[in-house]
């Protein structure tokens, strides 16, 4: 059953209450989660009316909305994300009195064998383990979450690296690899799922002035938590270097 149908279908048999809202819709708080503006904003008199039009219009990319109760303003949002400093476009602005709300995203199943435990952010959700104890080096981090059946985090998307960004920020107090490296060709980073770092993502996941490739040797990207809350970003490391790292356990994997 499609999104669009589920929530029609939704709708026509629990009308538009606040049942309906806060099963498909959960309102974010303060400015702790964003989105991207799809297209030009409506009024709309409620905030089920304003997201079923969202739906109507960009059927599945309409992930979010941001909707202002006293004025009916709505805007149609991608998929929602945690708060990244660096996009500049996200919707609602800082210090708006607009509201955002997402839909929650599929919850992926969850082995919690090996301490794996599932993680939310901004309705987006991924089955990890937070290292408790440093790895000798990315090699090293890479070689025991494979023994788990897992992997070292991809963060290919904003929801992805937000939901990494502010699980190591809440729950880490290290610094801590991801999985994203330019071992084979300097410059040119690597998802461990194979998928090249985009460039839209190359201008917000960096902090300023990274990467540098300091004496030829930094090759694997790493969290410095000792810099955070300065600076945003990830910096390139030393792959030799102990550090700590989190694990995705997923089906692609």
């Amino acid at each position: 059953m499609t999104l669009t149908l589920w929530i029609f279908l939704a709708f026509e048999v629990l009308g538009a209450n606040c049942e309906v809202r806060q099963f498909f819709l959960k309102q974010a708080s303060g400015q702790d989660c964003q989105s991207l503006q799809l297209g030009e904003s409506w009024i709309s008199h409620f905030l089920f009316d304003c997201h079923l039009e969202c739906i109507r219009r960009y059927s599945e990319n309409c992930q979010a909305v941001v909707y202002n109760g006293q004025t009916g303003n709505c805007r149609p949002g991608s998929i929602a994300f945690g708060p990244i400093e660096k996009v500049t476009t996200s919707i609602p602005e800082s210090g708006s009195s607009d509201k955002l709300y997402y839909v929650r995203q599929p919850i992926p199943p969850c082995n919690t064998s090996n301490n794996f435990s599932l993680y939310d952010v901004c309705g987006t959700s991924a089955c990890l383990y937070l290292s408790t104890s440093e790895a000798d080096n990315y090699s090293h981090a890479r070689l025991i979450c494979s023994q788990m059946n897992s992997r070292l985090i991809v963060g290919n998307t904003r929801a992805k690296f937000s939901l990494f960004w502010y699980t190591i920020k809440t729950y880490m107090s290290a610094n801590t690899y991801i999985g994203l490296q330019d071992i084979d060709v300097e410059g040119n980073f690597v998802w461990e799922n194979g998928e090249p770092l985009s460039d839209e993502q190359y201008q917000y996941i960096w902090i300023p002035g990274e990467p540098t490739n300091g004496a030829g040797k930094q090759n694997c990207a790493v969290v410095q938590h000792a810099q955070w809350p300065r600076k945003f970003g990830i910096d390139d490391y030393s792959c030799n270097s102990k550090k700590y790292y989190v694990c995705e356990r997923c089906e692609q994997c």
